[in-house]
């Protein structure tokens, strides 16, 4: 019973190890056919589909599935990374001018900014999960902040995956060129389902109070 348990829970471990691998090598190929700035957000559009599908356990397929959301998704999704990456470069030039205040203003100012960077890293991390459920750029920026902010606890347990996944590819790095961004994608996606269960059920909750009284 035991060998028998392991011998599946090593077949199910090669099995996800086999699916990170030729997903990450789907994401670099289709970020260099979109000439890499064109490319990477639906790229990583399509990963985040098929990681949900593999996390799910739907029976995906995984090229087919990517190249087509790689397709519908190439206008849209490179809208959402424009944003992602004009809202950094605010925030920069925001930086360069509290260099020239001084003495408490310029403390609280750059207190402002650091405290706004890491909520924008938070909603990062959930932003392209939840741009998949309703494709809509700025939608999916504010839901990905309020959950991300709603749900600490979810939010610091992934911060502390990816960490611990950064570290390992740094004593591994043949393992990071491997599986870096499959990897990351990875432990976002099953954070994100996990929170995503638990905003339904607590939906489905308060329908039945509504209907109950």
């Amino acid at each position: 019973m035991e060998s028998t348990r392991l011998i599946n829970n090593i077949n199910v471990a090669c099995d996800w190890v086999i699916k990170l691998l030729y997903l990450n090598l789907l994401w670099i190929l289709f970020t260099l056919a979109g000439l890499i700035v064109a490319g990477i957000f639906p790229a990583t559009a399509a990963m985040y589909t098929v990681l949900k599908g593999y996390q799910a356990g739907e029976n995906v397929s995984a090229f087919k599935l990517f190249k087509k959301v790689y397709k519908e998704e190439f206008s849209r999704a490179n809208q959402l990374g424009m944003v992602l990456v004009i809202i950094p470069v605010i925030f920069y030039t925001d930086w360069l001018f509290t260099n020239y205040l001084f003495g408490t203003m310029e403390m609280v100012a750059k207190g402002i900014l650091l405290g706004s960077a890491c909520l924008y890293g938070i909603t990062l991390l959930y932003v392209f999960p939840v741009y998949l459920l309703n494709r809509k750029v700025f939608t999916s920026i504010k839901m990905a902040f309020l959950i991300g902010i709603t749900y600490p606890l979810n939010t610091f347990m992934m911060l502390i995956s990816i960490a611990s996944l950064l570290f390992l590819f740094v004593f591994l790095p043949m393992a990071g060129y491997l599986f870096f961004t499959s990897g990351l994608a990875c432990i976002v996606t099953f954070f994100s389902l996990r929170v995503y269960q638990k905003v339904e059920v607590q939906a489905g909750d308060k329908q039945k109070q509504s209907k109950s009284k």
